[in-house]
């Protein structure tokens, strides 16, 4: 999972053994950003259960734009999904802040794509949550 994240340049600070939540920050790279991001991986042992990749722009509208752009490529991918967002909003998985959440069903895996009202502690505007269902 850590050469999947550096290709999208995410780099874990590995710091020490191994631990449930990692933190993969942005790894220096060339160009200027509208913002900042970071990812955090959820573990159960060694098996990934849930990435998080939150979005922290300080123009709403770029914040906007960001949303709407992740939205239309996981429509792309898969449809969004009533289903999706119901198992989201019963089992409390959405986000403090969320003033719109679209949800999709991928495979194995619930999909949130959240536009945020920026809250304490992680302060971001976007939030692309991927969690990995138990299998039946």
């Amino acid at each position: 999972m850590t050469t999947q994240l550096r290709s999208h340049q995410y780099c874990h600070e590995n710091a020490g053994p191994p631990t449930r939540s990692e933190s993969y920050p942005r790894c220096e790279r060339v160009g200027p950003e509208w913002g900042e991001s970071w990812v955090v991986a959820i573990f159960d042992n060694d098996t990934l259960v849930e990435l998080r990749r939150w979005e922290r722009f300080t123009d709403d509208n770029k914040a906007v734009e960001r949303w709407n752009k992740l939205v239309a490529d996981r429509n792309a991918i898969t449809p969004e999904s009533a289903e999706a967002l119901q198992a989201l909003r019963t089992s409390g998985l959405l986000q403090p802040g969320t003033r719109i959440v679209k949800a999709f069903r991928d495979g194995d895996s619930l999909v949130g794509v959240y536009l945020l009202t920026p809250t304490a502690p992680e302060d971001a505007s976007v939030l692309e949550k991927i969690i990995r269902l138990p299998r039946k």
